[in-house]
């Protein structure tokens, strides 16, 4: 693997764990957020709003590594 990739690769990493602590935050908001707790809700909503984010920024980090786009028919 080439420098650049290997930083990728990294941030990969280091995005999927951040994508699991919202996953968490997410649980724990349902898990405990109720009439009189909103605040775990609003929690578990914004961990659902950056795990989309985080979803995003995963798959632009691939791209460019390489491992996915176009097939080679299209390049």
């Amino acid at each position: 693997m080439g420098d650049k990739r290997d930083r990728y690769a990294w941030g990969v990493g280091i995005l999927s764990v951040l994508g699991l602590s919202c996953a968490l935050l997410i649980m724990l908001g349902e898990a405990f957020g109720g009439p009189d707790h909103l605040w775990y809700w609003q929690l578990g909503s914004a961990a659902l709003g950056t795990i989309f984010v985080i979803y995003g920024l995963i798959l632009l980090l691939l791209r460019k590594m390489g491992m996915i786009g176009p097939r080679r028919a299209e390049r």
